[in-house]
């Protein structure tokens, strides 16, 4: 075995533990319906974010805030849905969603809680991560209590 080859396997040895262990980052469903069946399942908020996959704000959201870390792992403590505008009209009626670029929290059972966040325009990452942490706080105390 060269010793580029073998430096190589030692590196993913070392590297791969770590990087399964912390996984990848957030999980997203394309689905509501099975989004929602997780969280009920998982007893988490569910977050739905409403886009217009073809946009600006889609891409600036994405790169500039769902991809930052720090988000990445609060998203780890919800179940997320990215939903394509206008293709989910009962789920746009029940979030009160009338155009792309908005995301709302719901509880376990898919009940819209709190306010919607608009991505137009887009939110810095800490005006997210504050509004995500007052909407997972609130989908929490909306959980029935456990005996």
């Amino acid at each position: 075995m060269s010793k580029r080859r073998r430096s190589l396997c030692l590196l993913s040895i070392a590297v791969l533990p770590a990087f399964l262990s912390t996984g990848c980052g957030a999980v997203w469903y394309l689905d509501p319906s099975a989004a929602e069946k997780v969280a009920r399942k998982e007893k988490k908020p569910l977050l739905l974010y409403f886009k217009a996959w073809d946009s600006t704000q889609h891409r600036n959201f994405r790169l500039d805030v769902l991809s930052t870390s720090a988000v990445s792992a609060e998203l780890k403590d919800t179940v997320n849905a990215e939903l394509a505008f206008g293709f989910f009209g009962e789920w746009q009626r029940r979030c009160g969603v009338s155009q792309p670029h908005a995301c709302v929290v719901c509880t376990p059972e898919g009940k819209p809680i709190g306010t919607k966040l608009s991505i137009n325009p887009v939110p810095t990452k800490e005006k997210f991560l504050e509004w995500l942490g007052r909407m997972k706080a609130e989908a929490k105390a909306a959980l029935p209590a456990v005996n």
